[in-house]
């Protein structure tokens, strides 16, 4: 199992779509974004994935975390390519600035090797299973 983060900033924030629709996109095409469209193939079912946002100043905020289901990419009618997830977690859980040196934050799609955000997204899932 691998945490993502993932981005849902297109012209505007598309978070509660990704929420309300079960998914996870990647807006660019596959000729402009390759790479990104390959990562989203790449990812397993239950993998962890998180919405997030970032700014350098204002640090880091998760918005939501589910897990991957089964299944390929399809084509989502408003938001590209997508794979879809069950979400468990939903709020605004602002990290703040991290004391580490990934410069991948501000990118569309991730993998998180933070210690502290891996175990607060660990949390979040524990308290949303027992309540």
């Amino acid at each position: 199992m691998s945490i993502f983060g993932v981005g849902a900033f297109y012209d505007e924030d598309v978070s509660e779509s990704f929420i309300k629709d079960g998914v996870v996109c990647v807006g660019w095409s596959a000729k402009d974004a390759p790479s990104l469209h390959n990562f989203l193939h790449s990812m397993k079912a239950g993998d962890v994935v998180y919405i997030k946002s970032f700014t350098p100043k204002g640090g880091l905020t998760i918005k939501a975390i589910g897990l991957l289901r089964s299944g390929g990419v399809v084509k989502h009618a408003n938001l590209g390519a997508s794979r879809e997830v069950l979400w468990l977690w939903t709020g605004n859980e602002k990290l703040g600035k991290l004391d580490d040196k990934l410069n991948v934050r501000s990118n569309t799609l991730y993998e998180e090797f933070n210690p502290q955000v891996q175990e607060r997204i660990i949390t979040l899932i524990e308290r949303t299973i027992i309540s």
